[in-house]
């Protein structure tokens, strides 16, 4: 078992999918700025203090990606996994940007940004450098 981050949301303005999730955020394609928050930092790092404790890595053993909130948690459980393993010292942002730089967007690529802009929130939080 372990805890998901049920949220979808896509912007009014230009229907590009993301995660609002602070009042500093905008939409990361068309630049809106919606009134619709969510708190996923806090429910990632819910997860993610879960997963370390229950199983000893960020990962969990299976993982079901049912929502926008799971698929960026997924993507946040192996960046954090493979800098704890693999960095040799390099800081987190570097390794994040790097990592994501490599990853595939397909039609979403403003979503890389994105993306990093939560590792780094979660990262500060977690208090990995």
């Amino acid at each position: 078992m372990t805890l998901h981050v049920q949220y979808d949301h896509e912007c009014l303005e230009c229907g590009a999918a993301y995660i609002p999730y602070d009042s500093e955020v905008p939409c990361p394609r068309c630049g809106a700025v919606e009134t619709e928050r969510f708190d996923f930092i806090s429910e990632a790092l819910a997860s993610l203090r879960f997963n370390k404790a229950s199983f000893g890595q960020y990962t969990p053993i299976a993982w079901f990606v049912g929502s926008l909130g799971d698929h960026v948690l997924g993507t946040l459980f192996h960046l954090l996994d493979e800098h704890e393993e693999q960095s040799d010292g390099t800081p987190f942002a570097s390794f994040a940007e790097e990592r994501l730089d490599e990853a595939d967007w397909a039609d979403q690529p403003y979503m890389k940004d994105h993306v990093l802009g939560i590792a780094m929130r979660v990262g500060d939080s977690l208090g990995v450098r």
